[in-house]
């Protein structure tokens, strides 16, 4: 089997293991190899088996239980993706939850670093609010303040078609059924630390210091995944997984 014929390596690798599922392989009850046998296995990255978990998950097909493992519950899919609209739709709906954190880093830290160029009093201003806002909220999960803050710093660029990009990122990740499910292993008192983040980021963009603003950016993302990847670990042993994260080099020359 050659996984890297795949448009998108996670979809293989939940193929594959559907069909050891209808093929009584592993029967209901029974728990999956380790995720880490499974990356081996396939040949993959276990982010790639991570997503492919999830969405299995999101089918009705498996059960994640943190410290137990992943144990099959259904031979038949329960749940069916709605069909996109367009393909534009599709690659986003079918992306995987860190795939789309991926080009959220990609995209925002650069963002910011620009933003810092161009920011006014009035953006400072509202990006206050929204963290006065947070501060003030429980910071229940997906709360409305996280969106505002991170639209607000694209809008503080000056420039409608980079608004226009983190909106579309942001509507696509509320939608994608695979996010919505990895963020349900998340606690809610994790959610402090991302306005933690937001507060460094909006120091650098008040001192108008662009290789700051990045970094914080960037950081606050990485803070992200690391978040979401240790919430949904299953395996006892520890995870060093940098296949869709690598270092970016330029942040990395800043901190030198």
């Amino acid at each position: 089997m050659d996984l890297y014929e795949s448009k998108r390596l996670y979809q293989k690798v939940a193929a594959e293991l559907k069909k050891r599922i209808a093929d009584h392989e592993y029967a209901v009850g029974d728990r999956l190899p380790a995720e880490r046998l499974i990356a081996e296995e396939m040949n993959v990255s276990r982010t790639v088996v991570r997503e492919a978990i999830i969405m299995l998950e999101v089918e009705g097909l498996v059960d994640v239980r943190k410290g137990s493992g992943i144990h099959v519950v259904g031979t038949e899919v329960r749940y069916q993706q709605a069909l996109p609209e367009s393909a534009d739709d599709d690659e986003f709906l079918t992306a995987g939850p860190f795939e789309l954190l991926q080009a959220r880093q990609l995209l925002e830290s650069n963002i910011a670093e620009f933003a810092a160029t161009q920011v006014t009093k009035q953006d400072i201003l509202a990006l206050q609010a929204i963290q006065e806002t947070a501060q003030k909220e429980d910071r229940a999960r997906d709360s409305q303040w996280d969106k505002e803050f991170h639209i607000q710093v694209a809008k503080a660029t000056q420039n409608s078609v980079l608004v226009t990009l983190v909106e579309k990122l942001w509507q696509h990740r509320e939608q994608n059924p695979y996010w919505r499910k990895l963020h349900e292993h998340i606690d809610d008192r994790a959610m402090e630390s991302w306005c933690e983040d937001h507060e460094q980021i909006l120091k650098a963009l008040m001192r108008k210091d662009p290789k700051a603003a990045k970094l914080a950016m960037w950081q606050h993302l990485e803070n992200t995944k690391q978040m979401l990847f240790q919430a949904t670990t299953i395996d006892d042993d520890l995870v060093d997984d940098r296949y869709l994260f690598s270092e970016n080099p330029v942040v990395h020359l800043i901190r030198a």
